[in-house]
């Protein structure tokens, strides 16, 4: 970019519009950073937002002169690394909680399965069997094989949210089938 510093001094004297020249001068630079870093790739445009936001707010610390593309990727990597961390975390968190929550289910699963008519675990099972698709794909993913819901989309070549939907819906059908049945009183 042509005369970077100077551009810089007319963002620091007010002139905010002329950012828009530098996030298109190094948006590509800066997502690739990110891309790299993090494990969800959902997360990118969101991240990249961010470093541009971050840059602005601290537009006052740049020393023109220097290279403004390494400060620039320097905060890229320092968000990526932040989110990088957080995202490890959740996981930590999710599969502790899904350990603890199996553990109480498992204390608790033979009484109800003993408990539970014959005919309604096999209209259970049919229910189930009658999902088609990516909605059987995602149930099974989900429930039996005990996959993120991110994985699952990738390998159905989905988002996320899309994963989330047939999940839902599935379950919706699954709910319904069991009411016809007369199974299920919800």
């Amino acid at each position: 970019m042509d005369n970077l510093d100077q551009t810089i001094a007319q963002i620091r004297a007010g002139k905010s519009d002329y950012y828009g020249k530098i996030v298109d001068e190094f948006e590509g630079k800066i997502r690739a950073v990110v891309a790299a870093m993090i494990p969800d790739p959902n997360l990118v445009p969101d991240l990249t937002q961010e470093v541009f936001l971050i840059a602005y707010q601290r537009l006052d610390s740049y020393r023109p002169g220097t290279n403004f593309s390494a400060w620039l990727r320097t905060i890229a990597r320092n968000v990526a690394q932040n989110e990088r961390r957080r995202w490890y975390r959740r996981r930590e968190m999710e599969a502790g909680f899904r350990a603890e929550v199996a553990h109480h289910v498992e204390a608790h699963i033979d009484r109800v399965m003993e408990d539970m008519p014959e005919d309604t675990l096999a209209a259970l099972k049919d229910c189930v069997s009658r999902l088609q698709g990516k909605s059987q794909d995602v149930m099974q993913g989900f429930y039996y094989k005990d996959r993120p819901l991110a994985e699952l989309a990738d390998r159905l070549r989905i988002t996320e949210n899309s994963a989330k939907v047939i999940l839902h819906r599935a379950r919706q059908a699954i709910g319904s089938c069991l009411q016809k049945k007369g199974r299920c009183h919800v």
